[in-house]
């Protein structure tokens, strides 16, 4: 019986891990793999959940209670035996993963064992990681790479009859790549440009202008780091009970908030960093925040406003279905007849706020006073550069990177 074991967040939510259903879990028992566990399974078997483990760990090397800490860090090394006993291991570190004393444990642990890693759609878990964990997963031995859970599903299957020999026969398989490919594990950004260093774009226009497109275009093929307010205030939904259902209303997040947040973003990038803001700094004095950071951060900032006319708004926001696992938005009707996402195959959504007439009617309220008052505020600092946007993404996104490298 080939077994394999399952390690890390899955799910786009860092504190969750394979604990819910999920395509590989299903994947692997049809292949008649076993799963024999994961890290945060076993320890809230243990009555040691994630949620009170780690906190207590920290704490307990914060306080250096060291000796109490040898003895706790013992129940993670006992936790992670059946790692050392699977055939292989599949892994996705999350962001907060740890860069010391444990991530010097999960990998003496798991040496030698062959880990499928993965990164994130975007290849966030690289990009937005605060730790050598991952890097130690992307350059241990016997790992290889994968953005997404669907890209594990197809490997494991077009290599199945490698995978059915157990550990040596995915180690030689291992071995046969990355001897073919050293480089198999590097996710490089084709159009970087040296010009990029250090830029801070914000981009604005109406719902359904393409904010979160060009700024996941910038992301993935450029190296930008990529601050989706929307995507970020999901994230906090479960700290923040109420705001779901208020966003959900077409109500504004709180301007703390998303002070709060942009401002942490800018605090933990490196100087060279390039980073763009889609959709962020929504109103006049969120912006005037945002220029206070950026000057004491020595940062400059360029603002990129996409112009639609609302009824290309209205009509895109109608047929617009999201991938909550890509993090994605697709427009058209065909996403609305059949709401499955082409790329990883998971469910499409509609954004709450797009659900009712009522909530619509508030967002594109809201665009015209407080959003269209930020622009002019932006555009008196002489900062904004007007792009049309009924244009193809292609040639809006060629645009973009004129005005970057101009």
């Amino acid at each position: 019986m080939v077994t394999c074991y399952r390690s890390g967040p899955i799910e786009r939510d860092p504190a969750s891990a394979f604990h819910g259903k999920n395509q590989i879990d299903d994947v692997l028992r049809e292949l008649d793999i076993k799963i024999i566990g994961d890290t945060f399974e076993i320890l809230e078997s243990r009555g040691e959940p994630q949620e009170i483990y780690g906190p207590k760990m920290k704490k307990l090397r914060d306080q250096g209670r060291f000796y109490d800490y040898s003895k706790a860090e013992s129940l993670l090394v006992q936790s992670l035996k059946s790692a050392r006993e699977a055939d292989f291991v599949i892994s996705r570190p999350a962001p907060e993963a740890s860069g010391g004393t444990t991530s010097e444990t999960v990998m003496t642990c798991m040496r030698g064992v062959p880990k499928l890693v993965i990164i994130g759609p975007h290849g966030e878990g690289i990009s937005d990681n605060d730790s050598t964990f991952m890097i130690r997963m992307l350059t241990d031995y016997y790992s290889l790479v994968f953005n997404s859970e669907k890209d594990v599903i197809g490997f494991i299957k077009k290599h199945i009859q490698a995978f059915r020999r157990g550990r040596d026969g995915i180690r030689q398989l291992f071995i046969h790549i990355k001897t073919a490919n050293p480089y198999v594990n590097d996710r490089r950004k084709p159009l970087w440009d040296d010009r990029f260093e250090g830029k801070t774009i914000i981009i604005q226009g109406r719902p359904g202008a393409g904010k979160d497109t060009q700024g996941r275009l910038l992301q993935d093929l450029c190296g930008f780091k990529f601050f989706g307010s929307g995507h970020e205030l999901r994230r906090l939904y479960s700290k923040f009970p109420n705001l779901s259902e208020s966003l959900g209303n077409g109500e504004l997040a709180p301007e703390w908030l998303i002070n709060c947040l942009i401002s942490n973003s800018l605090i933990k990038l490196e100087r060279f960093e390039p980073i763009v803001f889609a959709g962020a700094s929504k109103m006049p004095s969120e912006a005037e925040t945002l220029i206070r950071i950026l000057n004491d951060l020595k940062r400059k900032l360029e603002v990129i406003v996409i112009d639609i006319d609302e009824d290309l708004a209205k009509e895109r926001i109608t047929f617009r279905r999201n991938c909550y696992s890509c993090e994605i938005s697709f427009c058209g009707r065909e996403f609305v007849e059949n709401p499955t996402c082409p790329q990883c195959g998971e469910p499409l959504a509609a954004r709450d706020e797009n659900m009712s007439e009522e909530s619509v009617k508030k967002i594109f309220g809201w665009y015209r006073t407080e959003v269209e008052e930020t622009i002019r505020y932006f555009e008196n600092l002489r900062l904004v550069t007007h792009i049309d946007g009924h244009d193809s993404k292609e040639n809006i996104f060629n645009k973009i990177l004129e005005i970057l490298k101009a």
